[in-house]
């Protein structure tokens, strides 16, 4: 389901929804063993009129700490300690976040007394739902008998990714396959990308071919199907289509392998899409418009208020690198920017001085590339060289959010290898984006390949809600996941 437009699992919905809840009921009862009031006496309607900034921030922090922690992950088992142990130190964090805030917003403040006991509720109540939850695993919807309308690469792909991903297993039972049919308008086999090859086979022994697209109409009413997911990546004949409208006003769901696939993997599968897919599809979003102004609003904040605190940090690396090898603290370097114009991207020097004066332009290896020093190799692990490129979002260069820029000798050649390359420059690149928190760090042209398809539905798809949860999921990936 879509929550402002971003995908999210009915159980992570409800894991956001319980939390809030539960903090705001554990504030009403610390607010009644605070003050010696029966618990039915307090009002929490009443409460969070009265206390609405100090609530909010109350339920904000530990829904965004328990976020940055991972507890959101509907995949999760909670049964496990070190799962909890996740929970309870996200709940740390928050409490701490807490003390901080309340501090410099006086009048938001709930009362020592009360907030204490209310992270001490919270404390409680979470590990009691998140246990619950972990023992019952409720499923949220009534399975759909679906049938895969296309056995060739593609159709075994979807099949994959509904089968990979924890929600669409509760969601579909896959029936098995029914061939297309051969016609006129039907393209000749085509060579298979390397995600296809990989899943041409049966992706399992109970998931084959049922039939062939003749016989769909019999096959929907011996199986009772609910949804037929078609996965033809060209044209139908007129009477295939005929009878999939005629189904779909019976009351069948007929969905497309594009939009189901977009929706579970949060990325545009360009080997499946023709360039009608884009002009028709949604506008390019923060290219212009309201979008884009409020887009940069939040860059400067951010970016100024990131050169501040990243300061100190700067200064202390730019001593180390001294300390460490020969050679000047920045680098810079060209990169391909909106409308395909260059600009020059601002780092923290992590590797030797000429060091790519033998070999040339040639990906790099991130953290584990051996041109790296012993300090490099630090400050990529943790991210601080990037600190530098608030600098080029301050000059409007990139924004905080979008596709990373690339060298100029390297786009030449991945808009040769890779369709619909040239579409990530309708929008500034960023410091961080979808394809950094969603994807490990990109060396080879099937690694770019990859992370376009992220940044494509990035392209489409950012608003303020997504811009934030890509802010936030580089929060997390620089805590939890150094040098990924």
């Amino acid at each position: 389901m879509k929550v402002f437009g971003i995908k999210m699992e009915r159980r992570s919905l409800l894991y956001v929804l319980g939390d809030a809840a539960l903090a705001v009921l554990a504030l009403a009862l610390a607010t009644a063993i605070r003050f010696e009031l029966p618990l039915f006496d307090v009002s929490i309607g009443r409460m969070i009129s009265d206390h609405t900034g100090g609530i909010a921030l109350f339920v904000l922090t530990h829904v965004l700490m328990l976020y940055v922690a991972e507890t959101y992950d509907p995949a999760r088992d909670f049964l496990r300690l070190r799962q909890m142990v996740r929970v309870w130190a996200a709940l740390g964090v928050a409490a701490v976040c807490q003390m901080v805030l309340y501090y410099a917003l006086p009048n938001w403040q709930l009362g020592r007394g009360v907030v204490v006991l209310a992270n001490v509720g919270f404390f409680f109540a979470i590990t009691g739902w998140r246990l619950t939850m972990g023992l019952f695993r409720p499923r949220l919807s009534r399975r759909r008998r679906t049938l895969i309308l296309g056995d060739d690469p593609s159709g075994h792909v979807i099949a994959k990714a509904i089968r990979d991903d924890p929600e669409r297993r509760d969601r579909y039972e896959l029936l098995g396959f029914v061939s297309a049919p051969d016609w006129p308008g039907r393209p000749g086999p085509t060579q298979a990308a390397p995600e296809q090859a990989a899943v041409a086979a049966p992706i399992s022994a109970d998931l084959q071919v049922v039939g062939k697209a003749e016989d769909l109409a019999n096959l929907i009413n011996l199986a009772a199907v609910d949804c037929i997911i078609v996965a033809i990546r060209s044209g139908m004949p007129p009477w295939l289509t005929q009878l999939l409208l005629e189904k779909k006003a019976s009351g069948v769901q007929i969905e497309d392998l594009r939009v189901v696939y977009k929706d579970i993997t949060g990325k545009v599968p360009i080997q499946y899409l023709s360039d009608t897919s884009f002009i028709f599809g949604p506008e390019f979003a923060g290219s212009n418009g309201v979008g884009a102004a409020l887009q940069r609003l939040a860059d400067i904040t951010i970016a100024t208020v990131g050169l501040l605190l990243s300061a100190p940090i700067i200064i202390v690396a730019a001593w180390y690198i001294k300390k460490d090898s020969r050679g000047p603290v920045f680098y810079s370097q060209v990169r391909v920017g909106q409308n395909e114009e260059n600009f020059t991207i601002w780092k923290l020097r992590t590797m030797g001085v000429d060091a790519e004066a033998k070999s040339g332009a040639v990906w790099s290896q991130g953290a584990g590339d051996p041109r790296v020093t012993p300090v490099g190799r630090i400050l990529r692990r943790t991210r601080i060289d990037e600190l530098p490129q608030f600098w080029n979002v301050l000059m409007g260069q990139m924004s905080m959010v979008g596709p990373r820029p690339e060298r100029p000798h390297f786009v030449a050649q991945l808009k040769q290898e890779i369709p619909f390359y040239s579409l990530r420059f309708a929008v500034k690149p960023g410091v961080t984006g979808w394809a950094q928190v969603r994807y490990r760090y990109g060396a080879s042209v099937d690694d770019s390949a990859e992370k376009l398809c992220y940044d494509l539905f990035a392209i489409q798809e950012l608003s303020p809600i997504l811009y934030s949860m890509i802010i936030l999921k580089t929060v997390q990936t620089v805590l939890l996941k150094p040098g990924s």
